[in-house]
């Protein structure tokens, strides 16, 4: 078995600008997921990914084209499903029990998005491709064991159909969604979005004591072999990628949010390599719920401060709890990962304000850059 070799923590040189933020209210995951496959990749010249962001209607709807011709929301589901499938493809992690998933092509010339759980512990990696009877070796290009996301490369094939993005800040309790996946993305799962913003902390050999928060909860219950595919809207957009697992005892279905994962995936499939901005602490979630049932804070508990970071040079402690980044307040839909990934860049400063003992106080921190950590 292949332990993990992904890319380092390099330091990154200043950069001037500050990026303009991609979506305030998208979805973060912290994944504590052992990866045991990593093979580092290029990319093609000129390779980008599409982007839409048409905005599905949200309620049961029928429209009668005048012609006895009438479009219906199931309708809309099966369209979604069929014309989604030929981008869908089955990912066999060998030498585990249990190693079949599900992933979805994003570029023509075969990277591939799926989830971390997908490819963990595993000594090598196939692809089966819809309307390809042939199983393509894969390699890992990189990963992110905090949000979830993985991206697989499959080499001598072109023309692939692909899924495009759409936003997912625009989904809607109550809302139809699509999950596809399987080994031809062959199985449908028609579901609702049940929650938004969530947390949940992971049961399991691969995910035990992981607390993925802001993430999308459906009422679906899918397949191992579904999880890793994609989760579309009504428009056929890309709004989640979906796993299964366990919290609590329970079996649970929720979907890494796209909006959150996106930059992640574009960066990996333009650089080769995923590297993000961090303060260099280990953190836990404090919902709002949380903290006025318990006492304290709501925002993310220190737990680890790692020694010579950012966050130890400027002074910040364990047991703090950090309230906010600049202007941003941090809650269930803007958690700390989310807002350093999509809003910072790797040597800016940002003003960090937290909570110590009862009294708020601020903090200027020098972001590093690094690999995202598996826990």
């Amino acid at each position: 078995m292949i332990e993990p070799s992904g890319p380092g923590s390099p330091r990154i040189s200043p950069e001037p600008e500050r990026p303009s933020p991609r979506r305030r209210g998208t979805g973060a995951l912290v994944a504590s997921i052992l990866i045991a496959a990593i093979v580092g990749g290029g990319v093609a010249t000129g390779v980008t990914l599409g982007i839409l962001r048409l905005q599905s209607r949200t309620n049961p709807q029928s429209v009668d084209l005048g012609s006895r011709v009438t479009v219906t929301e199931d309708n809309a589901i099966a369209t979604v499903a069929q014309k989604a499938a030929p981008a869908v493809v089955s990912v066999t992690a060998q030498g585990r029990s249990a190693g079949l998933a599900s992933g979805f092509l994003v570029t023509s010339d075969g990277y591939i998005v799926t989830n971390v759980a997908a490819i963990a512990n595993a000594a090598g990696l196939s692809v089966l491709v819809t309307g390809d009877a042939r199983r393509h070796d894969a390699r890992i290009v990189d990963y992110d064991c905090e949000t979830g996301v993985a991206v697989l490369k499959v080499d001598q094939v072109s023309n692939e159909p692909t899924l495009a993005f759409g936003d997912s800040a625009g989904l809607k309790i109550g809302q139809n969604v699509v999950a596809v996946g399987g080994p031809l993305g062959d199985r449908v799962s028609r579901g609702v979005v049940g929650s938004l913003h969530r947390a949940l902390l992971l049961d399991g050999s691969a995910t035990a004591g992981a607390q993925v928060t802001d993430v999308i909860q459906t009422d679906s219950r899918l397949a191992p072999d579904v999880s890793g595919g994609p989760l579309l809207n009504l428009g056929g957009q890309v709004v989640g990628v979906t796993a299964a697992g366990a919290s609590g005892g329970q079996p649970v279905s929720y979907a890494l949010s796209a909006s959150f994962i996106r930059p992640e995936v574009e960066q990996i499939v333009q650089s080769g390599q995923l590297v993000v901005p961090t303060l260099g602490i280990q953190t836990s979630e404090v919902t709002a719920e949380e903290a006025a049932l318990r006492g304290g804070t709501a925002g993310a508990l220190v737990v680890v401060v790692r020694a010579g970071e950012p966050a130890e040079v400027a002074g910040l402690k364990q047991g703090d709890v950090i309230t906010a980044l600049d202007d941003v307040k941090l809650d269930a839909a803007h958690p700390l990962g989310e807002v350093l990934r999509t809003l910072y860049r790797p040597a800016q400063r940002v003003n960090v304000t937290y909570s110590r003992g009862g009294t708020s106080d601020q903090k200027q921190v020098t972001l590093a850059g690094e690999h995202p950590r598996c826990q």
